[in-house]
Order: structure tokens, then sequence, then C-alpha cells
């Protein structure tokens, strides 16, 4: 998947979309793939900003603990993905 600030954007809008655009099982897992990829590309660059901690904190958890295993789970981690990067992304926007 190509990353940038337009891409980013996109895909975390669509994460954090309606229950009723949820997307299927595939797509799901797709989803949580390229925001893992795109979480550990901002890792790096928000460490250091206390505006990130918490942030930071809830990706360590939601990558070492993955998601649940309840209907929804997969979907459910890759919205709680995209809110960790949607706050990354604002913090790198404040700087």
């Amino acid at each position: 998947m190509q990353t940038g600030p337009n891409t980013d954007s996109t895909l975390v809008t669509r994460a954090l979309g309606p229950y009723n655009r949820k997307p299927d099982d595939v797509e799901t897992a797709c989803m949580v793939d390229d925001l893992l990829r795109q979480g550990e590309e901002l890792l790096a660059r928000v460490a250091g900003y206390e505006a990130a901690a918490a942030a930071l904190g809830d990706w360590h958890r939601l990558t070492a603990e993955g998601p649940t295993d309840m209907p929804l789970g997969n979907w459910n981690h890759a919205r709680a993905l995209a809110r960790a990067i949607r706050t990354f992304h604002r913090v790198l926007g404040e700087q």
C-alpha cells in the first residue's frame, strides 16, 4: 500500500466509518494490516511527544494483545488502531 497524508487519512476515515458501512471480514483483515503498517511508520516520529503518550500506550496494548475473539472483534480492533493513528497525525500536525 502506498502511504502519505491523503491515503493515511482515507484509511483512518474508512476504519472509523459507521457500523452500517463495515467491510467484510477479508477487507477488515486487510485494513488492519494496512493500519498496523501505517502506525509502525509513525511510531518513531511521535515517540518523544507527551501529547502522544496515551495513544502510544493504546497502540502498544493493541499490537501486543490483538483483536478480541468476539463478533466484530477485528473490526473494533481496526477502529481502535485508527483512533491511535488519528492522534499520531494530530500530534505531528501540531509540531
